[in-house]
């Protein structure tokens, strides 16, 4: 039997939410209202690429959320859009989330990287995934029997893969998991999700997908594949990237960056 954590029954409030919390004395200062889209980077790079190559400006010095306390940033010039790291793992990323939603933000861009374990699949290739299977904990406290979440956004993966493909990176529309347990993706699981038609394995994105379906917000997902796993006892072991790769991520970045930009 699954575990059930939210239940359709139940029509209580939470003891505290993130708007209680933004105003709590936990947090000093007042926090800002933010910009109606926003890039959530889930890998450490997207920020400081973002100073680096854009003009930036300070929106909140830390996002007052529960556990992440990201800066957000905007560049100069580019209105309703603002840009800030997402944490790592499902219950970080939830969290930036519903802080996000909190602040009055109704639609993200979730720039990542996952794991590959797909034939099909190479370090530096851009997954655009239509649908996340939810192996991670957080779905489950805001539906009652999640199996996947799907990005709804406004974004089609036609401009997604025009984007990635302009910036010189290969894009498939391959489907992943969101995992809580980096170290239980045995070659028996793995072997079951490629069945199941998926390619890739993140840590992030199916959780705030499904927080984002929860408040009405838009979300978009883009996965670069940074290592490629094994696909059976005695393949290659696995390796993190390539000689190529760090460039690769960089552009990735940049054309995700790009493309929130274009589509104010």
């Amino acid at each position: 039997m699954n575990a059930q954590w939210c239940f359709e029954e139940d029509r209580t409030r939470p003891v505290f939410t993130a708007e209680e919390h933004v105003k709590s004395k936990h947090v000093q200062g007042k926090a800002p209202r933010l910009p109606r889209r926003a890039v959530v980077f889930c890998l450490g790079r997207g920020l400081p690429l973002l100073a680096e190559r854009f003009p930036t400006q300070l929106l909140c010095q830390q996002l007052p959320g529960f556990i992440t306390h990201t800066p957000v940033l905007a560049v100069e010039g580019w209105e309703g859009l603002c840009f800030l790291d997402g944490g790592r793992g499902a219950p970080q990323a939830a969290c930036v989330i519903e802080t996000l939603h909190a602040l009055g933000t109704e639609e993200i861009l979730l720039l990542g990287l996952c794991g590959a374990f797909s034939e099909a699949v190479q370090v530096g290739d851009v997954l655009l995934p239509a649908r996340l299977l939810c192996e991670e904990g957080v779905s489950r406290h805001y539906l009652p029997d999640p199996e996947t979440a799907v990005p709804q956004g406004s974004w089609s993966f036609g401009q997604l893969a025009e984007a990635f493909q302009g910036a010189g990176l290969r894009v498939r529309r391959e489907n992943t998991v969101t995992t809580d347990a980096v170290y239980r993706q045995t070659f028996y699981k793995e072997a079951r999700w490629r069945s199941l038609g998926y390619a890739g394995v993140d840590m992030e994105a199916s959780a705030a997908v499904s927080v984002c379906g929860y408040y009405g917000m838009g979300s978009a997902v883009a996965l670069m594949a940074s290592d490629k796993h094994p696909l059976e006892p005695g393949a290659p072991a696995w390796a993190w990237g390539n000689e190529n790769f760090a460039e690769k991520r960089d552009r990735f970045l940049e054309a995700g960056i790009r493309l929130a930009r274009d589509g104010l």
